[in-house]
């Protein structure tokens, strides 16, 4: 799970939308973005491609930029859900982004987790599994041998 993500509250201003979609040379973009209120709790999602349009078309009424192209009720996952589950969610889906969010009422964002983070897990397990299974060879510097002279 990613925890350190761009989330946007629910009255951002339009100048703040269109900095969102600036882009970090390390990371790269992010492709989903979480809508918030002040206390955290998860509104609904929306996508880069729709927020990129919505910031292009540049609208008159400016206040309600976000609330056309939210979508109120996301498909999320629990931070104690497996991996396995997710993945599941997933090819259920068709999706390979998800908020994370605690089980409680509020529905409190704490992060997002996507396709890569999964592969990113997955192949750390398989290298464990790997270094775990080593064989290691034992060569005697004598050969027994079980007749006995």
């Amino acid at each position: 799970m990613r925890t350190n993500i761009a989330a946007l509250p629910a009255g951002a201003a339009f100048d703040a939308l269109a900095a969102s979609l600036r882009v970090d040379p390390a990371k790269g973009p992010q492709r989903l973005y979480p809508i918030v209120d002040e206390r955290m709790r998860l509104l609904g999602v929306v996508t880069r491609v729709d927020l990129q349009q919505r910031v292009d078309e540049r609208p008159a009424d400016v206040s309600s930029a976000l609330e056309a192209i939210v979508r109120p009720d996301p498909i999320v996952v629990y931070p104690d859900d497996p991996l396995r589950m997710v993945v599941h969610k997933m090819a259920e889906t068709g999706l390979t982004r998800f908020p994370v969010v605690d089980r409680g009422p509020e529905r409190r964002l704490l992060g997002m987790i996507a396709l890569d983070d999964l592969l990113k897990a997955r192949a750390r397990n398989l290298d464990s599994e790997q270094r775990r299974e080593r064989v290691l060879r034992v060569r005697f510097p004598f050969v027994f041998s079980p007749e006995r002279r």
